[in-house]
C-alpha cells in the first residue's frame, strides 16, 4: 500500500472489508510496546500495525473505480463452473484480488446463478454472494456518502441490467 495512512482515513481490509481509522494506540504483544491504527468496521474494530501495512489492506476506492465496478456488473455474467469444487475455488482465486472490480465481477457471476435455468444457488454459493454484496455495498455507501439501502438499490440495477443480457 502506497500512502500514509492517517486517523479518519476509509480502508479496505481483504478480510474484515470498509473500516475507518479511529485512533493510534499502542499494545503490549510479547513485552514489546507497538503502535496500532484502531480500526473500525461495522462488526467491531481490529488493529493495524502501522510500521508495516499488509498487502491486503488498501484504500477505499475512487468514485470512478465505483463507476467502473457498477459498469462491470451490469454486463453479461460469465457463467461459472457447475462443479461445486471448481466453483469454490474459481471464486476463492478471484475473491484473493479484493478489488472493487473484482468483487463486482464475482456478485454479477454469483448472482446469475440464481437465474439460470437447471442451475441452483448451493449454501456456500449464497454465503459468498450475501458477503461480497455487504463489502462492495458498504464501500459504496462510503464513496459516495450515501445509506446502505442506496447503495443496495444501485447495485440491484445493475444486476438487473446484467441478467436482462441473458434473456436476450
Amino acid at each position: 500500500m502506497d500512502g500514509t495512512l492517517k486517523t479518519g482515513e476509509w480502508i479496505v481490509h481483504k478480510q474484515y472489508g470498509v473500516g475507518q481509522i479511529m485512533a493510534i494506540e499502542e499494545k503490549i504483544i510479547n513485552g514489546k510496546t507497538r503502535e496500532y491504527f484502531r480500526v473500525k468496521i461495522s462488526g467491531g474494530v481490529y488493529w493495524l500495525p502501522i510500521k508495516k501495512i499488509p498487502d491486503h489492506v488498501r484504500f477505499v476506492s475512487s468514485k470512478y473505480k465505483l463507476s467502473k465496478a457498477l459498469r462491470v456488473v451490469s454486463k453479461e455474467p460469465v457463467l461459472l463452473s457447475k462443479n461445486y469444487k471448481i466453483r469454490n475455488k474459481e471464486v476463492a482465486e478471484r475473491a484473493d484480488g479484493a478489488t472493487l472490480q473484482a468483487k463486482g465481477e464475482l456478485i454479477r457471476d454469483l448472482h446469475a446463478r440464481r437465474h439460470t435455468e437447471g442451475i441452483s444457488s448451493s449454501i456456500m454459493d449464497e454465503r459468498q454472494l450475501t458477503t461480497l454484496r455487504q463489502q462492495f455495498m458498504r464501500e459504496m455507501s462510503v464513496i459516495l456518502d450515501i445509506e446502505m439501502e442506496e447503495a443496495e438499490a444501485k447495485l440491484d440495477k445493475a444486476l438487473a441490467i446484467s441478467i436482462a443480457t441473458l434473456e436476450e
